[in-house]
């Protein structure tokens, strides 16, 4: 059947592709997540208490429990000339909870200085940091196809035709509309025009099919 290219079409198209991306990146997101109670979790507690008392360290467990700060979640920054900033909101476990100064403000962010930083830590951090710049590359990466996909189908009257010219193309096609398009019935007669080189050196098919496959194979999509 003819399916006639439309800015709907073009839509959908970019939301599936958007799908794709936040599939891809979805695998990376708790990759390194930190355990409550693990110790990695008390190294980045007493990380965080030591920069919250430096000024006064011998207070912190002298001072009366009635003058220290309600208990909150303290939101920690880990940031180094070799790694961008890691941002990481650290949540207190019953009975070990962070023990916060009389002045501290919820809102405020606080720099974890590297003289801190455990072996466990920096290894953490490196983790971070590595998967930070994967999903960065993931989000390049479905950007381009977007991009790349959004210009071949201008070139298109229908999405039969691009279909012809780029088989690849289906990858990133709703199955509804691949369906009208394989339809039988009222299927055009007139032989769509051949593929240009113009069209193959705008798309990185190459690129294209990487990414599908890799959705598929982490999604368990047919």
């Amino acid at each position: 059947m003819y399916v006639r290219k439309t800015q709907t079409l073009v839509d959908d198209i970019e939301h599936k592709v958007d799908i794709m991306r936040n599939s891809a990146v979805s695998q990376l997101t708790d990759e390194h997540k930190v355990e409550i109670g693990s110790p990695l979790h008390a190294e980045i507690k007493t990380a965080i208490e030591s920069t919250l008392w430096e000024v006064a360290p011998e207070l912190k467990d002298k001072m009366p429990k009635e003058w220290l700060a309600k208990d909150e979640d303290v939101r920690a920054v880990f940031e180094s000339e070799e790694h961008k900033a890691i941002r990481y909101t650290f949540e207190s476990q019953d009975g070990d909870r962070i023990k916060l100064p009389p002045l501290h403000n919820r809102w405020n962010d606080y720099n974890i200085d590297q003289k801190y930083w455990t072996p466990l830590i920096q290894e953490w951090i490196t983790s971070q940091h590595n998967t930070d710049v994967e999903r960065d590359k993931l989000r390049d990466i479905y950007e381009t196809i977007r991009v790349q996909l959004v210009g071949f189908m201008a070139k298109h009257a229908s999405l039969n035709t691009a279909l012809k010219e780029m088989p690849e193309l289906e990858l990133y096609v709703p199955d509804e509309y691949i369906e009208k398009v394989n339809k039988k019935e009222n299927r055009i007669k007139a032989t769509p025009s051949a593929p240009t080189t113009e069209d193959y050196e705008e798309v990185d098919v190459d690129a294209l099919t990487r990414a599908a496959v890799a959705h598929r194979v982490t999604t368990g999509n047919k």
